[in-house]
């Protein structure tokens, strides 16, 4: 189960995703400005982190491997969430601002339009922060960390890289900037003791992403 867990996570998943990367490519150029049904990608993304997420579960068992998703709320932990979540708006800030290349993300893809997909939008939000998190920051991240020798840089640096090629619908760009974001959530899991900070801050910043934005992301990419 184990074995089965690392092949579908670190390669499976990222092949599927830079697959559908190279379909939206396909179709844009094929149908100017067209557009995506939101919802049903809402769906299909909430329903295979479940699996994932039921899988990493299992696998977890086989190991034996404990995940604990309760935090300790002290000063440092919640001020390294919040400082981490104003660190990656700022990137993303300065890179939407003061980038001169065409924008090759995907993302006006799947930013919601109505208030239904807003709302189908900030389910799939709440299932992706806890799966992932789950998923990456504690099953993967522990595994990895029984191949490296206990090591904690190398094992979060892996789970990083593989986290954020399984981002790989986003662009080669997103995939760079995701790696240090996704090393910041493993440090907020060592800091806490638990998964449920870095859940909440995951959550809270695909939010406010949205937020602060998804109108400029659309209007960019000329929807």
């Amino acid at each position: 189960m184990s074995l089965l867990f690392i092949i579908i996570v670190a390669a499976g998943l990222p092949f599927l995703t830079a697959q559908s990367y190279k379909n939206i490519r396909k179709m844009e150029a094929e149908l100017e400005g067209a557009q995506i049904a939101k919802i049903p990608v809402y769906l299909q993304s909430m329903l295979m982190q479940i699996i994932l997420c039921v899988l990493a579960f299992f696998a977890a068992r086989s190991e034996k491997i404990e995940i604990s998703l309760k935090s300790n709320y002290t000063y440092t932990s919640i001020g390294a969430a919040v400082a981490l979540i104003v660190i990656a708006l700022g990137i993303a800030w300065i890179s939407q601002k003061f980038s001169k290349e065409n924008d090759e993300s995907t993302l006006h893809h799947i930013l919601p339009d109505n208030n239904m997909e807003r709302l189908i939008w900030i389910l799939a939000c709440v299932v992706a922060a806890f799966c992932e998190e789950y998923i990456y920051r504690g099953v993967l991240f522990q595994m990895i960390m029984g191949y490296v020798e206990h090591t904690w840089w190398l094992a979060a640096l892996l789970s990083a890289v593989v986290f954020a090629f399984g981002h790989g619908t986003q662009g080669e760009k997103a995939i760079i900037q995701i790696i240090p974001f996704a090393v910041g959530f493993q440090f907020l899991v060592y800091i806490s003791g638990g998964l449920l900070l870095p859940m909440i801050a995951h959550f809270i910043y695909n939010i406010l992403v949205e937020l602060l934005f998804g109108d400029k992301i659309k209007k960019e990419a000329g929807h």
